[in-house]
């Protein structure tokens, strides 16, 4: 449901001393989004968009597996159950294993807004089963202008960043660049993501780090962007953009292979026309274009070795991820309502291989050259009655996936592999997403909301068609009898207001049919102690609430307070477990915060929180996690009218906690689950902005 949450009302106000938080009001909803702004992002460490977004709504929970490229949870829906976008457009990463997901594809120097939807309510686009996330990146605007940035902290972080300008009434144009790099952090023990490694795993383990590659950097990263608005008449606007970045030896002590490349190129295109007649309010047109290239290896592993296992697991794996897409929407009114009709569609490629190394022999294909094609129709409306307001949409798609390369050498004569996928290489799903959503005002500061909704997710080239098979046994085995997973949800909410008093409160229940859920098995293996890593559909539901507050102490204080809490359980208990329990359901977070601001200085305190997390799939490698409460003090304050000063202390008192689990869905390959990482102990930070 989209929803509102009062973020860090202050945090928005620091780069300049006016800027107030901007709630998103979408036209066509009679509800408000969750946008963080600019700002907030701003007054941020800035390494990574998962944990800004953790750190500030605490229906998202974090997913370690790094110091960046970490991934999502929103209200317990992962992966693929939710909808990432970047100015609109669709991107996947290419690790299986989601060590470049979505979320990283994107710099923080870049942003406007992001803009935060949870449940199956968006029909414009392609997946949004569980929710959706949207980054809006900033626009050139009118005249010259250009920004320096820099940040430093802890544990040898540094970023800068560089942005320039200029823009007549016809063209704008916009161009930026960034550079940052990282030493490995240290939890609050002072371990560093080496030596958590060695903790869980014993130095002298296959995939520990060598001796030697203890002090290697957490990771290096290098961002260019661009993006253009050209207006040919007063009712016309043709907007391009372009990112390409770059990410090398990203260590990731959470799994058994660190990236030596994570490549990224974008390029999206929006044509937009208003006001071309009585039935075209609006008319977009849209076009995108991205290639994600991952590099994973055992390099820097004991496996690469010749003394371990001859050598054996020395390899990399190649992996390459590839979407276009397009999408013509026009908006208008009829029957005093808004209408929007639409037609969307793209095709996926998903490719790779692992390589023995050094000599980079094709090993075997791990993800058999797969593409998915989508193809959809789509229509919604909104409709104001007095104090009520509907919302309604629905979605067809169509969507087939192939898989083409099958008859790679590596894998054409291993008949165990041949004869488990033989008449099933193709898969088709037709499926209809739709949902009504009604808002009643009971006054001018209280309205409440109920919605229902469908939305659907199909696997992916992974859950169906991952290979990954040696000597009689499996370590990772798609499932090509996947059904497409669909969830029936109902959200309901209340806003209100009392004198200063602000808040919010918001419910839901999801019923999910067909759930696609990963587990470990050793069923069908040679070895009976050689487990594999593989997908099956389950009924289950989640259900959970979130609520949020804020009130004006004084004219100078302002406190907030948001809580969120979800349950997982499944209906269905796949065969030879006895755990119902969901995996990856993060237990009850929290956050408390006061600031300060007398339009000069700025001063927040904040505290984050999260109960024991007792409600875990422990047949699937999760296990209990200990609740913790960490304390965030951060500091602003305009030095010039062009020079901005932001300074904070993350995790003040250097606890040592975990947000995340250890669930074998993650990365498991051959029995091992991930190793569980640990969030940085006291982090000492000071960003500057200096505008032109």
């Amino acid at each position: 449901m989209k929803k509102t949450l009062m973020l860090s009302l202050a945090c928005a106000m620091l780069m300049a001393g006016e800027i107030k938080l901007q709630k998103v009001l979408i036209e066509e909803s009679p509800q408000e989004a969750t946008a963080v702004q600019e700002d907030e992002i701003k007054f941020t460490r800035q390494q990574d968009l998962a944990e800004i977004l953790s750190e500030l709504l605490p229906e998202i929970n974090i997913v370690r597996a790094s110091a960046i490229g970490n991934d999502i949870v929103l209200r317990g829906f992962k992966r693929d159950d939710i909808n990432v976008l970047i100015d609109g457009a669709k991107i996947y990463g290419g690790c299986p294993n989601r060590m470049d997901p979505p979320a990283m594809h994107v710099s923080a120097a870049q942003i406007e807004k992001i803009i935060v939807k949870e449940g199956p309510f968006d029909v414009e686009n392609f997946g949004s089963m569980g929710g959706l996330i949207e980054v809006k990146t900033k626009d050139p605007k009118e005249g010259t202008s250009a920004e320096l940035g820099a940040t430093i902290g802890s544990y040898g972080y540094n970023k800068v960043s560089a942005t320039a300008n200029a823009g007549t009434e016809n063209f704008k144009f916009l161009l930026g660049i960034s550079h940052e790099n990282s030493e490995q952090y240290e939890d609050g023990d002072g371990k560093t993501l080496v030596e958590q490694n060695w903790e869980a795993l014993g130095k002298q383990d296959p995939y520990a780090y060598q001796e030697k590659y203890k002090d290697l950097d957490a990771y290096t990263r290098n961002v260019i962007w661009a993006k253009s608005i050209y207006n040919p008449a007063d009712n016309q606007e043709l907007k391009l953009s372009f990112y390409t970045d770059k990410a090398t030896d990203v260590l990731y002590p959470a799994f058994q292979m660190d990236a030596q490349l994570d490549k990224t190129l974008m390029v999206n295109g929006d044509y937009t026309i208003t006001d071309l007649g009585e039935y075209s309010k609006e008319l977009v047109l849209s076009a995108y274009y991205s290639n994600v290239k991952h590099d994973m290896g055992t390099e820097f592993r004991n496996a690469a070795l010749p003394s371990v296992m001859g050598g054996k697991l020395y390899r990399t794996h190649h992996v390459e991820s590839e979407i276009k897409g397009a999408k013509l929407k026009n908006s208008f009114e009829a029957a005093d309502i808004l209408w929007t009709v639409g037609l969307d569609g793209s095709k996926r490629n998903w490719n790779g291989i692992c390589l023995s190394e050094p000599s980079k022999k094709p090993r075997q294909v791990r993800i058999p050259d797969v593409d998915t094609k989508n193809g959809a129709i789509f229509i919604k409306g909104v409709k104001k009655i007095d104090a009520w307001t509907v919302k309604f949409g629905m979605r067809y798609d169509k969507t087939d996936i192939d898989a083409n390369g099958l008859d790679h050498p590596t894998i054409a004569n291993v008949a165990p592999i041949q004869d488990y996928y033989k008449g099933k290489t193709s898969k088709s799903y037709d499926d209809l997403s739709a949902n009504v959503l009604v808002d009643y005002a009971l006054d001018e500061d209280t309205s409440i909301y109920v919605g229902l909704g469908q939305g659907v997710r199909v696997p992916d080239a992974q859950e169906l068609y991952f290979i990954g098979y040696m000597m009689g046994n499996w370590s990772r085995k798609g499932n090509p009898d996947l059904k497409e997973t669909i969830n029936r949800e109902v959200d309901l909410g209340l806003k209100s207001s009392f004198g200063a008093l602000s808040f919010n409160v918001n419910l839901f229940y999801s019923d999910l049919q067909d759930y696609i859920y990963a587990y470990k098995t050793n069923e069908g293996n040679k070895d009976p102690n050689s487990y594999y890593l593989t997908w099956t559909n389950i009924d289950a539901h989640i259900y959970g609430l979130d609520a949020s507050a804020s009130y004006p102490l004084s004219d100078y204080l302002m406190a907030e307070a948001a809580i969120a809490y979800q349950r997982g359980k499944k209906d269905d208990l796949i065969p030879g477990q006895s755990d119902d329990d969901m995996a990856m359901i993060p237990p009850l977070h929290g956050r408390l915060a006061i600031s300060y601001d007398d339009g000069d200085y700025f001063v927040m305190l904040e505290g984050l929180f999260s109960s024991d997390w007792e409600d875990y799939d422990s047949d699937n490698g999760e296990r209990p996690i200990d609740g913790w409460t960490v304390f965030n003090l951060k500091a602003s304050k305009d030095l010039t009218d062009t020079i901005t000063l932001n300074v904070g202390v993350d995790n003040i008192f250097d606890e040592t906690y975990a947000t995340n689990n250890t669930y074998v869905g993650r990365a498991l390959i051959g029995g091992r689950t991930p190793v569980l990482i640990n969030e940085p102990g006291r982090y000492c930070y000071a960003n500057v902005n200096i505008r032109f």
